[in-house]
């Protein structure tokens, strides 16, 4: 983090919301309504995840929308402590996949291999630097 900068995660995660088109509101809503949605809200990490069907990335943002045929993991928004978001990612269902857009500049669909992610801290630390959302 840039000294000076808010280390708060959920503060970030605000951050991102006001700089997007979306609700936080409504998105949180979403994804807590589904059991299969996670959210975590805490000051060392924000995850907004929800499985997904890796091969149609139209509807990855769609957070109300849970395929039943899911084969992967979309993150919507990753914010705060790596090594707490490894240790969720562990702790989820395991799904081959791992889904993602790199923010607003770039919003391409990133598809990898869900191990690769979880075994290898400095692929996440490469990809969060431009972050994830």
């Amino acid at each position: 983090m840039v000294p000076g900068m808010n280390h708060d995660a959920r503060a970030l995660a605000a951050r991102y919301y006001a700089s997007s088109a979306r609700s936080l509101g409504d998105d949180l809503a979403a994804l807590a309504a589904n059991p299969a949605g996670v959210v975590v809200w805490l000051p060392a990490l924000v995850a907004l995840l929800k499985p997904v069907c890796s091969a149609c990335p139209g509807q990855w943002e769609d957070l109300r929308h849970i395929p039943a045929a899911a084969d992967a993991w979309y993150v919507h928004l990753l914010a705060g402590s790596l090594p707490l978001a490894l240790r969720l990612g562990r702790g989820l269902q395991s799904l081959p996949l791992l889904c993602f857009r790199r923010g607003l500049r770039n919003p391409a669909p990133h598809i990898h291999a869900w191990r690769h992610f979880v075994h290898n801290p400095d692929t996440i630390e490469r990809h969060t630097h431009h972050g994830i959302h």
